[in-house]
């Protein structure tokens, strides 16, 4: 367990501070189980820290409530999907890649498996300075639509220039096509999440 732990801490960094050798890692290196460890980390910490806290009583700041259940009613269902809800999430972005970026890959074999530990260590580690300061910005009254939206589109950038970092290191996909890419990724995260998430 302390090795897990020590391996976790050790990676968050690198993709913080030196993403690059991280990617230069992944080249020969399985990081799957890890990236799947970092995503249940995130979704279900989510679930049970800023769900549980910001939204469980706020109104849906997006779209309203939908098929006609009560705001309470819809939070918890939202608390408790969330973390399965997270999984599909990844994998559908997961998918763009693999799917639209294998043909373009120059380096080493782009595997659907590979995509994911990709995905799952890019859309880890920017998302530990948004709880810390998600937490601070509903204490601080600051919860609301105008600051919460676009403060979480600023990280979904961070997440995506680091996954077209990834994409070109990791598999040497041209910079253009790891750009699109990385933004169809973003994209899909903003649509599912928003669809949930309201």
């Amino acid at each position: 367990m302390k090795e897990t732990l020590r391996q976790v801490k050790g990676i968050v960094l690198l993709v913080l501070f030196m993403p690059q050798d991280i990617f230069l890692r992944m080249r020969h290196q399985d990081l799957f189980p890890l990236a799947f460890l970092l995503q249940a980390i995130r979704w279900e910490g989510t679930a049970l820290t800023t769900m549980m806290s910001i939204y469980r009583y706020a109104p849906p700041m997006l779209l309203p409530v939908p098929f006609g259940l009560e705001q309470s009613s819809y939070r918890m269902a939202e608390v408790i999907a969330y973390g399965p809800y997270g999984f599909v999430i990844i994998s559908a972005m997961a998918y763009v890649l693999w799917r639209w970026g294998r043909s373009h890959a120059r380096g080493g074999e782009m595997s659907f498996r590979r995509c994911w530990a990709l995905v799952g260590l890019t859309f880890f580690t920017p998302w530990i300075p948004s709880l810390l300061i998600d937490s601070y910005l509903v204490r601080a009254g600051l919860g609301g639509p105008m600051v919460i939206i676009p403060w979480h589109v600023t990280i979904v950038v961070v997440e995506c220039v680091l996954t077209a970092k990834g994409l070109i290191l990791v598999f040497d996909l041209p910079v253009a096509t790891a750009r699109r890419l990385a933004g169809a990724v973003g994209l899909t995260f903003l649509f599912a999440a928003g669809l949930l998430i309201r």
